[in-house]
């Protein structure tokens, strides 16, 4: 049976500030196997990992797609680190045996970030996502990123303002069309009939979103066929570490 992989959400999640050196760290301490982030592309085409689309300049809120870097490396975090950008995030890390998973809303980005893990070799141990909050088709986003790379791995986010996820949501022929690795749901509309349609199609099973010790272990469970959930994704990274080590005990 596969273990469950587990991402460190912006790091170690709601323990700490989010998406830090110091967040990131404390993730890899705790024992997962990766860290999972959203990335953005600034106006000077360098990405920057922040889930704001919008950063506070002179008391007005600018996209960052309008803000060149080094008006973006100014601003300060909680902890007083500056946002971190793609480039020192992989300097930062790349010795440690982690992959690395990034949401992103446009093509562009994606692109932008194959480019900066050939430089580091790390192409192997990326991962990028479409976010949740956007329900454009599949082909809109990956089409010219699959293009740009062949065999990068691409993970499908299945809209979150679906109550009731339906096969067509699952965007099944762009998937195998655009090679499309993965199907990631948040926890609150996984179930095991849908982690039963995924599997029987081929496709990794993630779940995101998890919060809770009862729905962790739910999920550490679940098993088709001698499969479990391929990966779960956490705010708090060190209760899903610890559970899915004793549940998942092969």
């Amino acid at each position: 049976m596969n273990k469950t992989f587990v991402w460190g959400h912006r790091g170690s999640g709601f323990i700490d500030i989010q998406n830090t050196v110091d967040s990131f760290h404390k993730s890899i301490e705790v024992g997962v196997d990766g860290i999972k982030t959203e990335a953005k592309l600034s106006k000077d085409g360098e990405i920057f990992l922040c889930f704001q689309q919008s950063l506070k300049k002179n008391g007005e809120y600018v996209p960052i797609k309008d803000l060149d870097s080094n008006e973006i490396r100014p601003l300060r975090l909680d902890n007083n680190e500056s946002i971190l950008t793609l480039p020192e995030f992989f300097s930062e890390f790349h010795n440690y045996n982690i992959r690395y998973n990034f949401d992103i809303r446009d093509p562009e980005v994606g692109i932008r970030i194959v480019e900066i893990a050939r430089k580091f070799n790390l192409i192997d141990k990326i991962e990028i996502a479409k976010t949740s909050m956007d329900s454009f088709p599949l082909p809109n986003i990956f089409s010219k990123i699959r293009e740009f790379d062949k065999n990068v791995t691409l993970i499908n986010t299945i809209f979150l303002k679906h109550s009731i996820i339906e096969k067509k949501h699952l965007e099944i022929e762009s998937m195998k069309k655009l090679n499309i690795q993965g199907i990631n749901v948040n926890y609150n509309f996984a179930n095991f009939e849908l982690f039963k349609l995924v599997k029987e199609n081929g496709f990794r099973f993630y779940v995101w979103g998890l919060l809770f010790n009862r729905s962790m272990q739910k999920f550490l469970k679940m098993n088709y066929k001698g499969q479990s959930v391929d990966a779960m994704m956490s705010n708090f990274p060190h209760r899903l570490v610890k559970l899915r080590n004793e549940i998942q005990n092969y």
